[in-house]
């Protein structure tokens, strides 16, 4: 429609000319069939002329619920050209196409894992935001845990030891002079 108004008010627009000649040889021209391009209301067909009509492209608006699944599942890319930000947080062009690529994919029907795994064959695993768990990613995912544990154990290890009581007693001489030792310090302290 916006297509049909720019033709039809563009030509109007180069008719009205300052001279009356221009303006009768305007209103004297018969009228010209539709070109071919055209559908049966005088719109231009977007397929053959390579323009699209702003009525059919404009997207179907997320309903609320639809849009919180677009932001989850953009928090959960990658932006390519940013440090650590997922596409739904960057302000970059390149993850709001992307934003709008999951929201298509979304009105589409397609489900969390089949936009994850199309975006996940346009840009490797590298895209994800948390790498996959299988293969040598166990690594990734275990380490942190096994070593928390390890840390836990060895803790526990050292509080046992610190805590217990020594497992040897101390001989007759080894008391005998332990108390002669006690005995001069004593004595020591009363002099002074």
């Amino acid at each position: 429609m916006l297509t049909a108004v720019l033709l039809f008010g563009g030509a109007g627009a180069q008719g009205a000319t300052s001279t009356p000649a221009g303006q009768n040889a305007t209103q004297a021209a018969p009228a010209q069939p539709a070109p071919e391009n055209t559908d049966a209301d005088g719109r231009n067909d977007s397929v053959g002329t390579g323009v699209a009509e702003v009525e059919r492209t404009a997207p179907i608006p997320l309903t609320l619920e639809q849009e919180r699944q677009a932001q989850r599942i953009g928090s959960k890319l990658h932006c390519p050209i940013c440090s650590g930000e997922s596409i739904a947080q960057s302000q970059t062009d390149i993850s709001r196409q992307m934003m709008n690529e999951v929201r298509d994919g979304i009105r589409q029907g397609q489900s969390e894992r089949q936009i994850l795994e199309r975006f996940v064959a346009s840009y490797g695993e590298r895209i994800l935001m948390e790498p996959p768990r299988r293969g040598i990613n166990w690594l990734l995912w275990g380490f942190p845990v096994g070593a928390l544990l390890l840390g836990v154990g060895l803790w526990q290890g050292y509080l046992r030891r610190a805590s217990r009581a020594p497992e040897r007693t101390l001989t007759a001489e080894e008391e005998r002079r332990i108390a002669e030792l006690l005995r001069e310090r004593q004595g020591g302290e009363e002099r002074v």
